[in-house]
């Protein structure tokens, strides 16, 4: 059985846009590294410290979370976090980040992957909707689309389900896989819907911030200069905000 590594409660952020558009607007490319600030000078995250940070829009219920690192910090404003998933530069760089329905809550849970054929593999819950879930970390070459598995907590705390959630794998990637849940089932249904209120709860605790009413007018954005991002072995990498 392939083991990830053990990951603490990460810290939970949330920022909010008028619209996907504006977001990205928000966006700077580095060297394969998305970089986003978060406007709150009394952050308390120490720089190189791992957060979750859900991204929310006023005209959709869809939401966008990335993990995300404390990268630089502008002193007296806020911090800029470093997004490194291939998969959201992916679909940033290539103009696939579009709205999706529903929200997605971001997660930092250790779940046992049961296949059908009886292998077993700890693997790291990524995000979750009501209708699936995302998962990384420790994924076992041979999990293809249209597999049938079961998804558990490996250790749940009270108030999380402690049933199997069976579902298919929708997609999978270089990194990431994607399983639809199986609503059919009563018991996957009621399992999905404890674990989605669950973190749920959890989310309403997030450290929230709001994008400035006064940034983005006449297309100028408020931001601070962004860090400069050093590479080994090569000068410091150029920085271009990010205009798809």
């Amino acid at each position: 059985m392939s083991r990830p590594s053990a990951v603490s409660k990460l810290a939970l952020l949330r920022q909010r846009f008028a619209s996907m558009e504006q977001f990205r607007a928000h966006l700077v490319s580095a060297e394969g590294t998305l970089l986003l600030f978060f406007r709150d000078p009394a952050l308390p995250l120490t720089i190189g410290a791992e957060a979750l940070i859900e991204v929310a829009f006023d005209d959709s219920e869809d939401t966008r979370v990335m993990r995300a690192v404390a990268f630089s910090r502008a002193e007296g404003q806020g911090i800029w976090l470093a997004m490194p998933s291939a998969r959201f530069a992916r679909e940033v760089r290539e103009g696939a980040l579009k709205e999706r329905k529903g929200r997605r809550l971001g997660s930092d849970r250790v779940v046992k992957l049961r296949r059908q054929g009886g292998s077993e593999h700890l693997v790291m819950l990524a995000d979750v909707s009501l209708g699936g879930v995302r998962i990384s970390g420790g994924l076992p070459a041979s999990v293809a689309t249209q597999d049938l598995v079961e998804l558990r907590l490996s250790s749940p705390e009270p108030g999380e389900p402690l049933d199997a959630i069976a579902g298919r794998v929708a997609w999978r990637d270089d990194t990431d896989v994607g399983i639809e849940i199986d609503r059919t089932k009563p018991a996957s249904r009621a399992a999905i819907t404890r674990l989605f209120q669950s973190l749920e709860e959890r989310w309403r605790k997030a450290r929230e911030v709001r994008h400035l009413d006064l940034c983005c007018r006449d297309g100028k954005r408020l931001d601070p200069i962004p860090p400069r991002v050093r590479v080994e072995g090569k000068r410091d990498a150029a920085i271009e905000q990010e205009q798809a």
